[in-house]
């Protein structure tokens, strides 16, 4: 079953405590040069500071009633804070602005669907209104399921172009039978050539280059290491989200949300 409409809104405000607590949390390098320079009791009242906020914003997800809808991983997440806080997690949990990114056009609180190759603005969570949500989720509307099925195979397609190109760099297995090597396909580069082409011709894809999609204005297979760290994290998370929304995750369970290509 599909999540509803308040559904869909009370996650979206989950995760925006979530990214904030991410983005309010100093990178584990700087906060060791500040160490350094700190005396111990500077150290603890920054911790203290730092676990202030941190209580403050569960406090607050359970005066709205959502702390039994926030996630076992994002518990544990927003219960950490200061120099506890692992720097992995914090960054892969900034890349969840993508996945509320897809909540908030769904929901049609943006209206336009957000360019593939280009991150998700935070400062867009301040239209995630959260004092007085039952008057603000009056005024939301739902896209069509057309609509919300339509972009999530976009980016599911995305998503498995994403993984192509992992294959090829890694080497991995590509059996080709008879029947592909005449239709010509020797090679995953050479699928990724002919979907690349295919979903132009049925308008998926805007735009293609070199037979390959376009990110940064150039074939996905001449991204650098970094460009392509970058699409992976925001399709991945785009992806993650649109899944949750069409009802992937078993029983609407945000951490168990699939993201199969």
């Amino acid at each position: 079953m599909r999540p509803t409409t308040v559904d869909i809104y009370n996650r979206l405000v989950i995760l925006k405590f979530v990214v904030v607590h991410a983005i309010t949390t100093p990178p584990k390098q700087d906060i060791a040069e500040m160490f350094l320079r700190w005396s111990a009791a500077d150290q603890r009242k920054f911790d203290e500071v730092c676990k202030k906020h941190a209580d403050e914003s569960i406090s607050t997800l359970k005066k709205l009633k959502l702390w039994d809808y926030v996630s076992p991983k994002e518990k544990e997440f927003l219960n950490i804070y200061g120099s506890k806080m692992d720097e992995y997690i914090r960054l892969m949990v900034l890349w969840r602005m993508e996945s509320a990114g897809m909540l908030m056009w769904a929901l049609q609180i943006i209206p336009d669907w957000p360019l593939i190759d280009v991150e998700i603005d935070p400062e867009l969570l301040k239209k995630v209104e959260v004092k007085n949500i039952g008057t603000f989720l009056k005024l939301l509307h739902l896209r069509s399921g057309t609509e919300i099925n339509s972009k999530r195979d976009l980016i599911e397609l995305w998503h498995w172009r994403v993984r192509t190109r992992q294959l090829i760099e890694t080497k991995g297995q590509f059996i080709s039978d008879t029947n592909m090597k005449k239709a010509g396909f020797n090679t995953l580069d050479d699928i990724v050539r002919f979907s690349a082409k295919a979903g132009y011709e049925k308008g998926i894809l805007p735009v293609i280059m070199d037979e390959d999609f376009v990110f940064l204005d150039k074939p996905f297979r001449n991204l650098t290491p970094e460009e392509y760290q970058k699409a992976n994290s925001i399709i991945m998370d785009r992806h993650y989200a649109l899944n949750w929304i069409c009802g992937k995750a078993p029983g609407n369970r945000w951490d168990e949300t699939p993201t199969d290509t």
